[in-house]
């Protein structure tokens, strides 16, 4: 089943349905929920997903999804035999993953893992050293290698496709396995992207405690240039012991970036009641920072999951806009800058690495509390890559929809 785009996300077709089967949430010996990072991945895609424990999985369930991903956490699940039987008779795309990958082989045959420490990752012209583990060792012969992880023990699939069979040898738990397993899933889903990978600049948490001027002359300079801009802001949380502008500076600031091209984002939410404080001041409210208290269906912000029972949400990095279940977009706050030449360095990376992926969107943070120098050298790293610097408010659509 083919998929469409929506913007710069891609989904797969409005009708379709993902089944995703796990055997357990953890891996052996860890209570950090692996079954979540997937969950969240396949929001790139408009395809109702239901997740399954493979002891709950009948026969009816697989002949109804249109796709299915079958994840190994802590060994190849068992489903029961029926279930088993009609799996293995199916002709449509199943995605095997971890544990489970050996499926999408010849074989078919349980393995066990082998981490490697110091692997390398190639890919789309990227490369990294990580830790895989675990990793279930696959022969390239017969299928059709996707990605691949070179070790001193030799090189070996990460990704891989046989006939309707879609393997990956390990959990796409972390950024970079998560953002190359978003990736392949492209190739799953049958989709094809054809907005091109773009930048995203935001000036963030623009308060009474930042300098107008600043924030001014960076309108100024995005304004030449024709260049498109987020500015973020807030007048509630000021720090302690630092000098507050006055109150129609701070607006009139925020006016003047606002008629040079800004978009203004609400930081931290705050509901409409907020909004409307600024509106009643002619500056209009685009989006947010908080999808908690989000109105607009536009955020821009970091991924948060919860990976661990009773502990804080965690930040979980991607490459791509994610669909919001409330309706909207999720546009991750994925590039952050700093003050320095060796931060510059990082924050070029960075950006290089996630505009390597399909559909990537690097959305480089600019602190608005950095002096004016620091913010321009964070802004000309992001120029010097070439890429064209998008408005996301209108390359989103923020029509809301229910959740599948």
């Amino acid at each position: 089943m083919a998929a469409a785009l929506i913007g710069n996300l891609v989904a797969a077709s409005a009708t379709s349905s993902t089944l995703l089967i796990h055997d357990t949430l953890s891996k052996p010996f860890s209570l950090v929920n692996e079954v979540a990072p997937f969950q969240t991945i396949l929001t790139r895609f408009d395809t109702s997903v239901k997740t399954l424990a493979d002891s709950k999985v009948e026969a009816a369930d697989l002949e109804q999804a249109d796709f299915i991903l079958l994840a190994g956490i802590s060994g190849f699940p068992k489903l029961k035999p029926e279930a088993l039987r009609s799996l293995q008779n199916l002709s449509k795309p199943v995605m095997a993953i971890g544990a489970a990958s050996p499926f999408a082989s010849r074989k078919s045959s349980s393995k066990a893992s082998t981490p490697f420490d110091q692997a390398k990752l190639a890919y789309r012209g990227q490369e990294w050293t990580i830790r895989l583990d675990p990793f279930y060792v696959e022969s390239d012969s017969d299928i059709q290698v996707l990605a691949k992880v070179s070790s001193p023990k030799g090189a070996y699939p990460l990704a891989w496709r046989m006939d309707n069979r879609f393997g990956f040898a390990s959990l796409p738990s972390e950024a970079p396995l998560s953002m190359v397993f978003s990736d392949v899933l492209l190739d799953f889903y049958g989709a094809s992207v054809q907005a091109s990978p773009a930048l995203v600049f935001v000036v963030k948490d623009f308060n009474p405690s930042c300098n107008p001027s600043t924030l001014r002359r960076l309108a100024d300079y995005f304004d030449h240039l024709k260049i498109p801009f987020v500015v973020t802001t807030q007048m509630r949380e000021v720090p302690p012991g630092v000098e507050i502008i006055p109150r129609g500076d701070f607006l009139d600031a925020l006016r003047y970036a606002q008629t040079h091209g800004a978009r203004v984002f609400l930081e931290g939410g705050d509901g409409p009641e907020r909004s409307e404080v600024f509106l009643k001041e002619g500056i209009r409210i685009l989006g947010s920072t908080d999808a908690a208290s989000d109105t607009t269906g536009m955020v821009i912000g970091d991924v948060l999951l919860q990976r661990t029972p009773g502990e804080p949400l965690v930040p979980y990095s991607t490459a791509v806009p994610l669909r919001r279940a409330a309706g909207g977009w999720l546009i991750p706050a994925n590039v952050h800058s700093g003050m320095d030449g060796s931060a510059n360095d990082e924050t070029l990376r960075s950006i290089r690495e996630i505009t390597s992926f399909r559909g990537g969107l690097a959305v480089l943070v600019v602190p608005a509390w950095m002096r004016f120098q620091d913010m321009l050298a964070a802004v000309e790293t992001g120029r010097s890559t070439n890429l064209p610097a998008i408005d996301p408010s209108t390359r989103f659509s923020v029509q809301k929809e229910p959740t599948p």
